[in-house]
């Protein structure tokens, strides 16, 4: 037994079109916190640069956040390439392309999954409810490639 399988994307559209839709919405999504992040490690960079005399304990935290800061960047680079990948593999039907990004969506989900459940304790009522919203629609949007995929080998099998 597998994951689900959609006939359909929102009762609407069919996969591929769905896939488009959903491909898009995430390019679009990644581009505005790609956009954001650039922006946080700039100014976290300046506060970093301007202060000489900060505490050691601050100035530490500070660095750390500023290295998080890239390293998101640079993951969300390679996240805004590969949605820009999965939508051209959907469009031309490539399964390899598709399954590939089918793995790394569900891997950074999982990680972000997990990450929330760690601390979930700490956040906001508006924040947890957010957060279960981000796990809804990347579930379906999981279970929508999927679909897709499954669809395209049945397609060649025949």
């Amino acid at each position: 037994m597998g994951l689900p399988r959609l006939k359909t994307c929102c009762f609407i559209f069919d996969l591929k079109t769905g896939n488009i839709i959903l491909g898009c919405f995430n390019a679009i999504l990644t581009f505005t916190m790609l956009v954001i992040l650039i922006t946080e490690a700039a100014m976290v960079g300046t506060i970093n640069a301007d202060d000489g005399e900060m505490d050691p304990e601050v100035q530490s935290a500070i660095t750390g956040l500023y290295v998080m800061s890239i390293l998101l960047v640079f993951l969300f680079i390679v996240k805004l390439v590969s949605d820009v990948v999965f939508i051209y593999g959907v469009v031309k039907e490539r399964p390899g392309i598709i399954k590939s990004y089918f793995i790394t969506w569900t891997v950074f989900f999982l990680l972000s999954l997990f990450i929330f459940f760690l601390n979930c304790y700490k956040y906001s009522p508006g924040t947890i409810w957010t957060e279960m919203l981000y796990i809804g629609v990347n579930t379906y949007d999981i279970l929508l490639g999927y679909s897709f995929y499954k669809q395209l080998n049945v397609r060649e099998e025949i």
